[in-house]
């Protein structure tokens, strides 16, 4: 059927994206990404309003009276994303992606348990422990079975611990019976710190203490417990944190269930896990190492007070035609062109009991320098603010989260 044929604009299948040089160019190799994920792209011309002359004679009638037409300025753009595609929001808003393509973590290193007849309710047996990393992407697998025995004649506690991996958030414990080790805890990681030299009786039993230690590295959580490697005492003294121990500090408030008896000198801090028999063991140790980098995992907006994508991008949508409730046999799409969209910023997002849509907004211009696109696709003039025409399937991109770069 020749054109024109009376279709509508129906269904936006596409939306590209591409990136703008100082000039409006669309240079070889720029980004650019095409998305189905567009929920309304909302294009709005902006009006100057013209003047409205009005000159009364003296008999209060009017002598001279004219209306200027409005006049178009420019246009104002609103992308309402329905997925947050984190490309996109930097491509059009600036910004970082927020990457990593770093190795797994792999399992702990140096396991060790220790079994110990006071302090816990462990009846006398042989129990066995696995351990994990954990990152902010997920969890290794485990260590091989460690295990550590309750002497007969009374009950109990192990203290576990095991070596995290750099980059690890800590060590989570499985452990209890042996072969059926579930979760139990977790070990902080809290790097290398060091406690500085203990008095003997400088620790009384469950009594809020503040204990020296050389300038913390990192900060190490409230409720964290650990020992003094080096210590002496028999068994080793178990320390718990009762404040927040800030990066900086040279004091850190503990308490232990025992008062210290001997000396205990300056020693690194070792956090541990300590199995009074306390906690029901629950949840399953992973199949497999969950914690390689996911590439790109998410966005930060740009800092405050800039236009932080001053070049702007080109925007194009393509739509189906549709002529009598299906799509054109010819020429079945839409292509509508936005040649220059600059400042381009994130508008309010909404945490509810909805979808938090993706909306940004900037302003349209002409722009001489677009030419036929990022794909040398376009077969017409494309200097206005805006222009559509029909076109065929061949030229529709196709959606990804793939940079598709500017030929």
């Amino acid at each position: 059927m020749p054109l024109p044929d009376g279709a509508a604009s129906v269904w936006a299948v596409a939306t590209r994206i591409t990136a703008l040089d100082s000039n409006g160019f669309v240079d070889p190799g720029a980004a650019s990404y095409t998305t189905e994920q567009a929920m309304k792209v909302t294009m709005t011309p902006v009006m100057e309003t013209g003047d409205d002359i009005a000159i009364k004679n003296a008999a209060g009638n009017l002598a001279v009276y004219a209306k200027h037409p409005d006049i178009v300025k420019y246009g104002t753009v609103s992308l309402d994303m329905g997925i947050p595609e984190p490309a996109i929001e930097q491509l059009c808003t600036g910004g970082v992606l927020l990457s990593s393509s770093a190795s797994a973590l792999g399992e702990p290193t140096s396991p060790t348990v220790v079994g110990q007849i006071t302090q816990g309710t462990l009846a006398a047996a042989t129990y066995g422990y696995r351990f994990t990393n954990v990152n902010a992407f997920g969890e290794s697998k485990a260590t091989n079975e460690t295990t550590g025995s309750v002497a007969s004649g009374s009950a109990g506690m192990v203290v576990a611990t095991a070596v995290p991996a750099t980059g690890a958030y800590g060590v989570r414990v499985y452990g209890r019976a042996l072969g059926l080790e579930q979760l139990l805890g977790f070990i902080p990681n809290v790097g290398k710190q060091k406690a500085k030299e203990l008095a003997a009786k400088a620790v009384k039993a469950n009594t809020p203490t503040l204990i020296k230690v050389v300038a913390l590295t990192k900060s190490i959580p409230t409720g964290t417990t650990f020992q003094i490697a080096g210590d002496t005492n028999s068994p080793k003294i178990t320390f718990k944190t009762t404040g927040f121990g800030a990066e900086g500090a040279t004091e850190i408030q503990v308490e232990s269930p025992v008062e210290q008896v001997t000396l205990i000198s300056e020693g690194e801090i070792v956090p541990v896990f300590v199995d009074t028999g306390a906690t029901t063991p629950s949840g399953n140790i992973p199949s497999a190492d969950t914690t390689a980098g996911p590439g790109t995992s998410g966005y930060q907006d740009p800092a405050l007070g800039t236009v932080a994508n001053s070049n702007g991008v080109s925007i194009e949508i393509f739509t189906e035609a549709i002529v009598g409730g299906t799509r054109a046999s010819s020429n079945p799409y839409w292509w509508i062109v936005l040649p220059k969209v600059t400042g381009m910023h994130a508008m309010p997002k909404e945490a509810t009991n909805a979808n938090m849509a993706t909306v940004m907004e900037g302003q349209a211009f002409q722009n001489p320098n677009w030419g036929t696109g990022p794909q040398e696709t376009w077969p017409y003039d494309s200097t206005k603010w805006r222009q559509r025409t029909r076109c065929g399937a061949s030229v529709v991109p196709k959606a990804s989260l793939t940079n598709v770069p500017a030929v």
